[in-house]
């Protein structure tokens, strides 16, 4: 698959918290996507996994009690990382984007949702229905932002639980469901973080095995290592019990299987394995 990791904005969060033995000092939290296509395939067009920050998120926190979510964790979106900007310099069209496969519902990564309104959304069943379920408090509680959400996006998500079923050896489950009917991109159940948390495993066009993991993980060191969040941040997760067990699941792939290259949603070290560099941003 040809596949694209953008870095799409970035937050300001502490490291202590976000990483278990972590310093306390501010850092960037990058938030990550993928323009993801099947090269032997066009007529599927695009595949995004996650959005990243967009200016609908600035929007969307415009007022209180929402106001609240930037001003505790602020948010960075230079123009060059905008994702309209980025897939336009890929020669993507935003009308061939015609799926967009969320890990899960928080702001980071479903912002830019209402930039590709012909795109399904995919995403577990039961991501969309807490959003649906809270009201603006509530939702806010659990980092989540309505306002985000395309007024149709009922009639254009489908749950990835209705896809076909297959066995998965790289999920906790051992299960997971195939996207696009070839076995090209098989969606993970990473569960813990959030209701019906998921990733993506497709192996890319060089050759390397590729799982992008969402916020299963918030990085590579919390693989290796493995270093989950501070509990204070777990307290927020829709089961931490569920999300140690799928962070130790990753740890123990990391060690059977050291060329599979998982991809967090925030880290900028793995996005530097990915791009070959050796070096992620200082």
């Amino acid at each position: 698959m040809e596949l694209h990791w953008l870095r799409v904005g970035h937050c300001v969060q502490v490291e202590a918290l976000a990483r278990r033995g972590g310093r306390v000092r501010l850092i960037e939290f990058p938030s990550y996507a993928a323009a993801i296509r099947h090269p032997d395939r066009p007529e599927l067009g695009w595949t995004l996994f996650d959005t990243g920050y967009a200016t609908h998120f600035l929007d969307a926190t415009e007022r209180l009690p929402e106001r609240l979510y930037r001003t505790l964790l602020p948010v960075t979106l230079p123009e060059h990382e905008r994702l309209p900007v980025q897939l336009a310099g890929l020669g993507i069209d935003p009308l061939d984007v015609r799926r967009v496969v969320l890990s899960h519902f928080h702001g980071d990564h479903v912002a830019g949702l209402r930039d590709h309104p012909n795109a399904q959304v995919l995403a577990g069943g039961a991501g969309l229905a807490q959003v649906r379920r809270l009201g603006r408090i509530g939702a806010l509680r659990h980092g989540l932002l309505p306002g985000l959400l395309p007024e149709d996006v009922a009639a254009r998500f489908r749950a990835v639980e209705e896809l076909p079923g297959v066995d998965l050896a790289v999920s906790p489950t051992g299960t997971g469901w195939d996207l696009l009917g070839d076995r090209s991109l098989l969606v993970v159940p990473l569960p813990g973080h959030m209701p019906g948390h998921l990733g993506l495993l497709l192996t890319a066009t060089d050759g390397r095995q590729v799982l992008l993991a969402g916020d299963a993980a918030w990085s590579t060191r919390a693989i290796t290592e493995p270093a989950p969040p501070s509990r204070l941040v777990g307290a927020g997760f829709d089961d931490w019990t569920a999300a140690l067990g799928t962070l130790g699941h990753l740890h123990r792939l990391h060690r059977a299987h050291p060329e599979l290259l998982v991809l967090p949603a925030h880290c900028d070290e793995a996005a530097a394995a990915w791009s070959g560099s050796g070096e992620p941003r200082p």
